[in-house]
């Protein structure tokens, strides 16, 4: 079974992304807070993550960039979601090392394929 690592600061939207892999066969380890996720991660095994761009204490391009130092993480694959649709944050999410980028509002279903997709290689 897959593993994902979700890192989002909305509870609310939290909860609606975990329910959203989960029903897609997924096991998902989430995550308020981006600190926490990182020592989850030193250690854990993780197939995929997907992460908030937004978020206190180190945003999702300072986690992505972080996650990629991590040599079993090194090539898994990272989506950003953000509200932020600009080329600029686009292009910080590549440059940290992003696979995928999704704006917020995004459909779940949508989001869970992407994943999916993403670890069917």
């Amino acid at each position: 079974m897959d593993r994902v690592l979700v890192v989002e600061d909305d509870d609310d939207i939290r909860d609606l992304i975990v329910l959203a892999l989960t029903g897609r066969g997924l096991q998902v380890h989430d995550f308020a807070d981006p600190v926490a996720a990182l020592e989850f991660a030193s250690t854990a095994t993780c197939d995929a993550a997907v992460l908030d761009w937004s978020m206190p204490r180190m945003h999702g391009g300072e986690l992505c960039a972080r996650l990629r130092e991590l040599p079993h993480l090194r090539d898994a694959p990272v989506v950003i979601v953000t509200a932020h649709a600009d080329a600029e944050t686009r292009d910080r999410a590549t440059a940290a090392g992003a696979t995928r980028f999704v704006t917020k509002p995004f459909s779940l279903k949508q989001l869970a394929e992407v994943v999916v997709d993403l670890l069917a290689g």
